[in-house]
This record gives structure tokens, sequence and C-alpha cells, in this order.
């Protein structure tokens, strides 16, 4: 089949025979099959096993089916492709609810391997393999860092605020483990977080359903709730991040040390990536390993902001002898003292309640080093 290239097709199938059965239709098709026995191990592995087609047997009871239809939905990579059901009984409840979660058709279950194939075929060649979809005209900033305790929550959500004086600006918490911006803008726990907000269509505005903070920032917080974290598949966050850039100017992401939620294909579309660390041996080091990451994925070190934050009082290694070791530019932020500590237990952002303060001088000083252009219009 030399007009249509080697896709994987994923497929869920409870009978080891009828699978095997399958991959040989598919192989005949010039499609490679990525054979899965359960809705559960099909959803846990989807992130990591991109498909151009997915076939999925419903059998009895299946509980998990409907959500891995909206999972498939919600992706990235997924959200086009043909999902083709294979029912004994079409006009079942679960293939109703299965079919209004997004799945594309049904086909009955004494339907032919081959049969079945050649629809796969069909779809295949009337359905250009799926792109990530189109970043918007808003910048995106990705704040991060190799490890906690840099205060990299703090430093993101007061960039934020400092350019909501002059701009539509969304702020995203990507560390879905503990949802920190919750408690930096001091939101109540039910506010609708990215769990909630993945059943948005294509056709409704993100932007307008977030929570707006006084400060003029629009949050998307990540789950406060910690079982809550891997309920949303990591391309469904990045798809919403990367809908806000069309109406927002400027979003930024608190977009934590582990890279397996999405992290990476942020970093990659980013116009600038602030990595914060803090001004000691093992912050440096950890920098250092960061940087290397970056470099193994290819991102120009002009899109690299290397911030030392001040976390505690005093120092042990200066911006000059960092710079050395890291061999890339460094800026730095002092300690914010007292009212720093006070701003983050508050949940007051301080550029918003105290813009005089000197750290909120010394992060306006950095923004403008980030980026001139929007450094324009900032306040004063």
């Amino acid at each position: 089949m030399a007009d249509l290239p080697t896709r994987p097709v994923l497929v869920v199938s409870r009978q080891a025979s009828r699978s095997d059965v399958m991959r040989s239709a598919l192989a005949q098709n010039g499609l490679e099959m990525v054979g899965f026995e359960s809705s559960e191990a099909a959803a846990a592995a989807l992130p990591q096993n991109p498909a151009d087609a997915i076939v999925i047997e419903v059998v009895g009871v299946d509980p998990a089916l409907v959500p891995l239809i909206r999972q498939i939905r919600a992706s990235i990579l997924h959200a086009a492709v043909p999902v083709i059901l294979v029912a004994g009984d079409p006009n079942s409840p679960l293939v109703a609810a299965a079919l209004d979660a997004g799945a594309s058709e049904r086909v009955p279950r004494n339907a032919s391997a081959q049969a079945l194939s050649e629809v796969i075929k069909a779809r295949l060649r009337s359905t250009a393999a799926p792109d990530r979809p189109a970043k918007g005209r808003g910048e995106l900033w990705v704040v991060c860092g190799p490890r906690g305790g840099t205060g990299r929550t703090m430093i993101a959500a007061n960039l934020a605020v400092l350019a909501a004086d002059a701009y539509r600006v969304a702020l995203v918490d990507n560390v879905p483990r503990f949802g920190s911006a919750l408690l930096a803008f001091n939101l109540p726990p039910q506010t609708p977080t990215w769990v909630e907000l993945t059943s948005i269509g294509p056709e409704e505005e993100v932007f307008d359903r977030l929570p707006r903070h006084p400060s003029g920032v629009s949050v998307l917080p990540a789950p406060a709730r910690p079982e809550l974290a891997d309920s949303v598949a990591p391309a469904a966050v990045g798809a919403m991040i990367i809908r806000l850039t069309h109406p927002a100017e400027l979003v930024v992401v608190d977009q934590g040390g582990r890279l397996d939620n999405g992290g990476i294909d942020m970093l990659e579309r980013a116009e600038h990536m602030v990595l914060v660390g803090t001004p000691d041996n093992p912050g440096v080091f950890a920098l250092l390993a960061w940087l290397r990451i970056c470099d193994q994925l290819q991102i120009p070190r002009q899109r690299v902001s290397v911030l030392l934050n001040c976390v505690l009082p005093y120092h042990q290694v200066d911006a000059e002898r960092a710079s050395k070791v890291l061999e890339q530019p460094v800026l730095t932020v002092p300690h914010a003292g007292l009212d720093g500590v006070r701003s983050l237990s508050g949940g007051e952002p301080l550029a918003w309640r105290q813009p005089g303060n000197r750290w909120v001088k010394s992060l306006r000083g950095t923004f403008a080093q980030i980026s001139p252009p929007l450094a324009t219009k900032l306040k004063h």
C-alpha cells in the first residue's frame, strides 16, 4: 500500500485471538496495531502512544469507556482521529453514551477483521494526520524550576500581576499535585480548575470561564485535590494553554520540575522560559542540569532567562559566579523580606498590594530584561 504510510492504530480488545487476527488484517493495509486489553490500560498509555485511529471493542459493562472517549477528544494528538466502536448491540446505552462523548461510528461485532481494517483505511484516507493546535498571537511564558522551594509560583504570579496592568493576562498552574495558584491568589477551593474546564467545546472561549483576580489576572488553577492530578490528559491541559494564547496577550505558566504533564511541549512552544533557582551551590547545579535538558531539546539559550531568587536573606553564590558556571547570563531578585512572607500566607501577590516594594521593583526590571517590547507598557 504505497499511497498510505504505516500509521499506528490503537485497538482495545479483550479477546487475544481477535487481537491477533486484527493485527494481521491491519498489517495487510500498512497499519500497525497497538493493543490493550482494557479501556483503563488504554487511557493510562494514551499520552505515550499517539495513534491515527482508535478501535474499541464494547463488551458488557465498561465504566472506563466513556472517560476514555472524552480523554481522546481532549487530547492534542487525538482530538480528530477516527474512533470506531465494535459492538454486539449497537443500540445499547453504553454505545450511545460513547457516541455522545465523541466516538465516530459503530460497526457490528460480527464484521470481519479485514472489513474493519478496510473501514479504518477508508477513514484514514479522508482524514489528515492530526496537528497540534495553532498557537495564538499572545506570548507564552513558562516559569519553571528544577526543584521546589525556589519561589517559582511567587515569581510567576507576580510577573502576571505586573503585566495585567497593561495586557489581558492568564496564569496557568501546571503543577497538578499541589494547586498552588489557588493559594497564591487566595481563590476558594471550589474555583473551576482545568479538570472542570476540559469539557469546554472548541466553539467556547476558555478565557471567559476563568476566575478573574482583582489584580486583573485570569487564573487557571490546577486541582486542589491530589487524587485528581491524573484525571486529565497532559495533552488536554496543553491544548487549553495554547487556546488561551488567542484571547490573552500574555499567558504565564507555572511549570514544575516534572515534565511528564505536557511540560516539554510547553517549553518548546514558549517565547520565553524563566528558569528559577536559588543562589546556592545545589541550586546553581540543579539549574545547570536543567539547561542541559534544554540543550538536548534544542531550545535556544536566547529564549531562556535564568533567574536567581533569594528565598533566604543570604546567599552563597553571586550572579557573576553563577553565570560562569551556567555559561548563561543570570538575573537576580533580592529577598522579599517580611512583606513577601505575608503576601504568600495571605494569598495577595506583592506586586498587587505593594507595587513600591523593592522586590517588586527588582522583578519589574527583570520583566523588562525578559521582554523589552512588553515592558514598554508597564506602569513604573
